[in-house]
């Protein structure tokens, strides 16, 4: 018996949790709205949690900190 829950496969929940938290935080006013920025985001999700159960209410205050630190509007 394999101790991943999974290889890079999401149940239905684990997929609309990201979903909901892609959602969220691409709609914030700090987030570059730039369709690049959205597809990276949206890769660095998947690539980040491929191997390991989504929790979105464990997962999300770090998913916020690397958005804020990668995909935010350059304001300068």
């Amino acid at each position: 018996m394999c101790s991943q829950t999974h290889k890079g496969a999401f149940d239905p929940e684990e997929l609309g949790a990201l979903q909901s938290v892609f959602n969220e935080l691409t709609a914030q006013p700090w987030f570059d709205a730039s369709d690049d920025a959205r597809e990276n985001f949206a890769k660095y999700l998947f690539d980040t949690f491929a191997h390991t159960t989504f929790d979105p209410d464990k997962h999300r205050p770090v998913i916020e900190a690397s958005a804020r630190i990668f995909y935010a509007k350059d304001t300068f």
